[in-house]
């Protein structure tokens, strides 16, 4: 259970929680493009910074796969939370 509201899918009703589990998910999109080295070390930072707001917020959700990374490069913290 998420310690925040969700909807019926599961999606979270604060616009601005829904906005930035959104973003994970196209930074996780993104990194699987594999633009560049460069790009994909941009895109990896950028996501560690939007799941530390989260957390600031209160956020504590599963993401879907296909809003993560690779196991070894998700944040330790979401990984301490949700063991695989």
């Amino acid at each position: 259970m998420t310690p925040h509201e969700t909807d019926q899918v599961g999606y979270p009703v604060d616009p601005k929680h829904r906005a930035l589990e959104f973003h994970l998910g196209n930074l996780a999109a993104e990194y699987r493009e594999h633009i560049s080295p460069e790009h994909d070390e941009q895109a990896i930072r950028e996501y560690h910074a939007t799941m530390d707001k989260l957390y600031k917020l209160g956020w504590d959700a599963i993401l879907d796969i296909e809003s993560e990374l690779p196991d070894k490069l998700m944040p330790e913290e979401y990984l301490k939370r949700h063991p695989l």
